[in-house]
């Protein structure tokens, strides 16, 4: 596994060639820890103007800086009106109006390792300022302003998440910034085949790649899989800063529920992955899909199909031996890192599997069947990111000829990636061909954009599509859009747009990733045996951007983790997206489900050929045991109008889970295309036959009705 170096999701922004001299590089080596000379506003280190395009650098050792009570706060600080221990201040008057970045490239922590900053500009006086731009999207900050010539311009430089370690803190300031522009990247499969049908795989006929699986991974290690976003903590008091998300919609809801539940059988569980691989993994990252005669779940590191009526029929197994026809060619065949998806493509009756490389090499595993057997044979793919960067979180969906992409690129940190795989290649068994734009807004507007993944059998004309909000609070979504280009992919095209929503807050306390979900117990162990909170994972939108075409009308459908009304409870926001003859997506709908006291997170949505809405969801509190709830909307209603259904209840088990926070980082609701039923799976608290409660979860699949 990947040593996480971040404390929070990493950083990519242009890289600016810096040709002029520093302007001072102030020390401050003393016998006495003094704070550098900048510590406050009105002592801030001038930054001199200059005609454009010279960038202008100044850094200082801020080990010993202080904060300033007084000192405006960063409004747009992901760790909640709390700019950490150690902010230092310059002052810039431009010569001329125009754009200027103002970035922190450069800047360290004590251990020399990428500083995770925050910055803003202020006009004004020292004890009377008034922000004009403020910047936290990632590690190492661009903030882009129109600056007037003559207007002085304070910028103050903090941490996140109310941090103390800077070492050295940079600032550069660059004139005449040109618009951002995404970098476009054509990737060519490096390995592609066709495997043996899955199902002669697996009985033998090729049994070496499960073999070496299980030599690849370290027997009888614990081990979580990577994501950079934010690093575990522990939940504290509410942020005073929180103001809460609820929308009411208009009208009282008018139950027409509850779901009539249809069945509920257990998937594959941790002890899975020790049996076979000899590891214990979290999270599970459990995920899902529906075809027509079989439920295809994936877990970290293991696959798994059922018949409809939730019989094994293969596995589990490791994901790995789908890439069988790839051994002595690529890793893909031999390593299980993680990050799993699967997705059924009604249109064209093929499957989707992908996992990403980690251990030994950067890249996407991608496997299409090449029918609607899921235990039939794949064509495979092996696309290769070394070089490009480590493709974490990796998303996917379907659209008209392609099938979407989404990375979050690290080592270094270089913001979301955002692309589309040639589909016919993929299905003819072709070489393959990826086009993924890098940089530019698709890192600046968020972290983790979803793809959008059309459920139906048509999605006639629509362009990959990816949907994201800016995090932590907000009150748009954004909207990316792809026109690829086969025959000169060199010339695809990417577009944004955006859609005003209700504002929502996602902070549901000061601790990293959103460890802030109490299950009984939360925070009354010590060591290794600590009852964590549960990470709400409430800095993006959920897994899947489901889509559906009714003909005149596409129509979309998303969900993210917001606080509910201010005082730290997790609901989940949804919203219906409408694009009326191919005229551009708006808001439809929206509304935040959170029917009790309760925190309800990690959910899901879909929308079945019908027009009702599903929606699944966990369910925890300091008095209710992590458990599984499940809901609906008939018709067009503003709310959630089918009574929820605990699917699974957690009380009865009695279970928690120690140790560590990860709570999944999705879950996946899909409909089924033969009798539009809705399908859900996320994870539960299970003890392991090895260490009990820590590290300990099971998945259950839920199969339920809102006719």
């Amino acid at each position: 596994m990947r040593n996480n170096k971040f404390n929070r999701s990493g950083k990519h922004d242009l890289l600016i060639k810096m040709t002029g001299l520093p302007l001072a590089m102030l020390l401050c080596g003393s016998a006495f820890a003094a704070p550098p000379p900048n510590d406050n506003c009105d002592s801030a280190n001038v930054i001199l103007s200059s005609a454009p395009p010279d960038p202008y650098t100044d850094s200082v050792d801020a080990t010993d800086a202080t904060l300033d009570p007084t000192d405006p706060l960063l409004t747009c600080n992901a760790g909640g009106d709390d700019d950490g221990s150690q902010t230092v201040w310059w002052v810039y008057t431009p010569d001329a109006s125009g754009n200027v970045d103002i970035n922190t490239l450069g800047s360290t922590d004590v251990d020399g390792n990428e500083l995770d900053t925050a910055h803003g500009a202020f006009t004004g006086t020292c004890g009377a300022l008034v922000q004009v731009g403020c910047v936290d999207v990632n590690l190492t900050d661009h903030l882009q302003i129109a600056v007037e010539a003559g207007t002085t311009y304070y910028i103050k430089v903090g941490q996140f998440q109310g941090g103390n370690d800077a070492g050295t803190v940079q600032v550069n300031v660059v004139e005449g910034t040109p618009p951002k522009v995404a970098e476009t990247l054509v990737i060519e499969s490096s390995f592609n085949g066709t495997s043996a049908p899955l199902k002669d795989i697996l009985s033998g006929s090729a049994p070496s790649s499960l073999s070496a699986a299980q030599a690849a991974n370290i027997a009888h290690r614990l081990a979580e899989i990577p994501n950079f976003m934010l690093a575990d903590g522990d939940a504290s008091a509410p942020d005073a800063g929180i103001v809460g998300s609820k929308v009411a919609g208009t009208g009282k809801v008018q139950w027409q529920g509850p779901a009539d539940l249809l069945q509920v059988f257990e998937g594959g569980e941790n002890n899975d992955n020790a049996y076979v691989l000899g590891t214990l993994i979290a999270p599970p990252d459990t995920v899902g899909d529906v075809g027509k005669d079989n439920y295809v779940q994936m877990y970290n590191l293991l696959t798994e199909i059922f018949d409809k009526q939730g019989n094994t029929v293969l596995g589990p197994f490791p994901t790995s031996a789908f890439f069988n026809a790839l051994e002595y060619q690529s890793w893909c065949a031999y390593s299980d890192d993680g990050d799993p998806i699967v997705l059924y493509d009604e249109e064209t009756d093929r499957w989707l599997i992908t996992q990403f490389l980690a251990s030994n090499q950067d890249g996407l595993c991608v496997a299409m069947s090449t029918s609607g057997d899921p235990t039939g044979s794949y064509n495979v793919y092996e696309f290769d990111f070394t070089g490009i960067g480590f493709p974490d979180y990796p998303k996917f969906g379907f659209s008209t000829g392609g099938v979407n992409v989404m990375v979050n690129l690290f080592t270094p940190f270089q913001g979301s990636a955002l692309g589309v795989i040639d589909k016919a290649e993929m299905m003819a068994g072709e070489p393959a061909t990826m086009v993924l734009f890098t940089g530019g807004e698709t890192a600046d507007y968020a972290f983790g954009w979803v793809p959008a993944d059309n459920d139906g059998p048509v999605f006639d004309n629509t362009p990959p599509t990816f949907f994201t909000t800016l995090g932590g609070s907000g009150d748009t979504i954004y909207v990316a859009e792809i026109a690829p280009d086969w025959d000169t992919p060199e010339n695809s095209t990417l577009s944004f747009g955006a859609i005003p929503v209700s504002p929502w807050d996602s902070r549901l306390c000061n601790a990293s990733r959103g460890a802030c979900v109490a299950q009984p117990g939360s925070g009354t162990g010590s060591g290794n045996n600590a009852i964590p909170y549960l990470e709400g994972i409430t800095d993006r939108l959920m897994h899947r951007a489901q889509t559906r075409d009714f003909g005149k009308r596409k129509v979309a459908v998303l969900s993210h983790t917001v606080d509910v009304d201010g005082s730290g409870k997790a609901g989940v926001r949804w919203y219906e997206l409408r694009n009326d003859k191919d005229r551009g997506w708006r808001l439809k709908k929206e509304n935040t489900f959170s029917p009790d006291s309760d925190n309800r997170w990690m959910g899901s949505i879909a929308m079945t050929a019908s027009g009702d809405t599903c929606l699944g969801y966990s369910i925890s509190s300091q008095t209710t045991h992590p458990s599984i709830g499940v809901t609906g909307r008939k018709g067009t209603s503003n709310h959630m109008n089918i009574a929820e259904t605990v699917a699974f209840d957690g009380n009865v088990a009695g279970n928690v889970q120690r140790r560590v926070a990860r709570w999944g980082d999705y879950s996946a609701m899909s409909i089924d295309p033969v009798d539009d039923t809705c399908w859900y799976t996320t994870e539960f608290a299970k003890p392991n036959d090895f260490i009990g409660e820590q590290f300990g979860w099971g998945t259950q699949v839920i199969q339920y009705d809102v006719k």
